[in-house]
């Protein structure tokens, strides 16, 4: 099969990434066309001569998707962007389905083939490129929080669900000097770990009694709950939420797959809070974003392997052998292949 590679300008507001850098793309352009749209690594500071240089071809968004069938992007495709996908593409990128489902109509009716960053894993069951992005999203959140409340160091810190963005978070309020930290997981063996090395640590066994006490006690709450492309389960109902403290702030980190909260929705940096009587939701749904080089250079550093490897078949149906790739394709040919909530 012979493929060309389209790499669009994100159009999600406040997105900064762009799916592959410069560097990357040479790596690409002596074996096929890489299409790259006008100003697609600009937020990112890479720049069109530079894409160039790499020896991409620069056109717009129409002639990207006319000229490209495999389509690497950042973000899930926007409602502007449907109509340009086509039975013949094969699209990586966040795709986030889960609470989503206007875009998973529009993927089975437009019959590509769609392959979500998120769960791409390894031969350990690790979500390769999920995970990197996912500790951006932790330390972010915290800075965000910091920001909010002017670096005051004695708010109290609930962090709730202890995966990859919870660590991350956990590692960043430590680093910034906070010393009331607060952890709740379904793993409570997991915490007992983590307690062990540090004083500034509370941890909680995942129950309503336990959420109800942080909760009431929080300042800064992380939502961190992730299960593999499903939806997030809405673990806070608004009770929950009002007996967070006046001026609080509860960060959904999990709003890419729906949101913790019955009060979530979707923000952006412009406008990110939600006023909830006296709880500010900050929701903004691409928190990696915040450095677009950074979190661009690690993002195409972990999907530049699996271009490479579907450059190296032969026809479509290939590419449901690869490694990883295999368990991640989630509609193809106008079927859904997978289920977004139990």
């Amino acid at each position: 099969m012979f493929y060309s590679i389209g790499i669009p300008k994100e159009i999600k507001q406040n997105e900064k990434r762009v799916s592959i850098i410069p560097k990357d793309i040479e790596k690409f352009t002596k074996i096929a066309k890489v299409y790259v749209e006008y100003d697609a690594g600009l937020n990112s500071t890479y720049t069109d001569s530079e894409y160039e240089k790499a020896g991409a071809i620069l056109c717009n968004k129409s002639e990207l998707f006319s000229n490209a069938n495999l389509i690497i992007k950042v973000k899930e495709p926007q409602k502007e962007e449907f109509n340009f996908i086509k039975e013949n593409h094969i699209i990586l990128t966040f795709f986030h389905f889960g609470g989503n489902p206007d875009l998973i109509k529009a993927m089975i009716n437009s019959k590509a083939m769609c392959i979500p960053y998120e769960i791409i894993q390894d031969k350990n069951k690790n979500n390769i490129i999920l995970s990197p992005m996912s500790k951006l999203a932790g330390e972010n959140s915290v800075i965000e929080a910091d920001k909010f409340f002017k670096n005051n160091l004695t708010n109290i810190i609930t962090i709730i669900g202890v995966g990859n963005v919870g660590n991350a978070a956990l590692n960043k309020a430590l680093e910034l000097g906070y010393k009331n930290i607060n952890l709740i997981d379904n793993n409570y063996k997991k915490l007992e770990m983590m307690d062990e090395f540090n004083k500034n640590i509370n941890i909680f066994e995942m129950n309503t009694e336990n959420l109800k006490y942080l909760l009431k006690k929080s300042n800064i709450i992380i939502g961190s709950i992730y299960v593999s492309g499903k939806e997030t389960y809405k673990l806070i109902n608004d009770d929950l939420l009002n007996l967070m403290p006046n001026n609080s702030l509860f960060i959904d980190v999990s709003i890419d797959q729906g949101g913790m909260t019955r009060q979530s929705k979707p923000t952006t940096y412009d406008n990110p809070i939600i006023k909830f009587n006296n709880v500010n939701l900050f929701c903004v749904a691409n928190i990696p974003s915040i450095d677009g080089k950074k979190a661009s250079d690690i993002l195409s550093k972990l999907v530049s392997p699996y271009i490479k490897k579907i450059l190296e078949t032969t026809e479509r149906n290939q590419i449901k052998e690869i490694e990883g790739l295999d368990n991640a394709i989630t509609i193809d040919n106008g079927i859904l292949l997978k289920k977004f909530k139990d």
